[in-house]
């Protein structure tokens, strides 16, 4: 059985000379975005990363007030749902 690579060759082999300019246009404008989703995941990982441990030695009061912002958005969201 043929693999799905060879398919496509066999395919593009089909493809009429002067359409083949149009073809290329395609294939690389799927596999540059394919390449460009793979580069803005690891993007979006390497700037969260950078937020690692920022709340090690929080004062009481930054804790109250996260604590506090919290309960809001679960009385919130818990309003929304019922």
């Amino acid at each position: 059985m043929a693999s799905v690579k060879e398919k496509i060759i066999k395919e593009v082999e089909k493809i009429p000379e002067e359409k083949i300019a149009e073809f290329y246009n395609v294939v690389h404008l799927f596999r540059t975005g394919i390449e460009n989703k793979k580069k803005a995941v690891k993007d979006r990982r390497s700037e969260a990363v950078k937020f690692f441990g920022i709340w090690k030695g929080m004062s009481a009061e930054e804790s109250a007030v996260l604590d506090e912002i919290q309960a809001r958005r679960k009385r919130t969201y818990r309003e929304r749902i019922l």
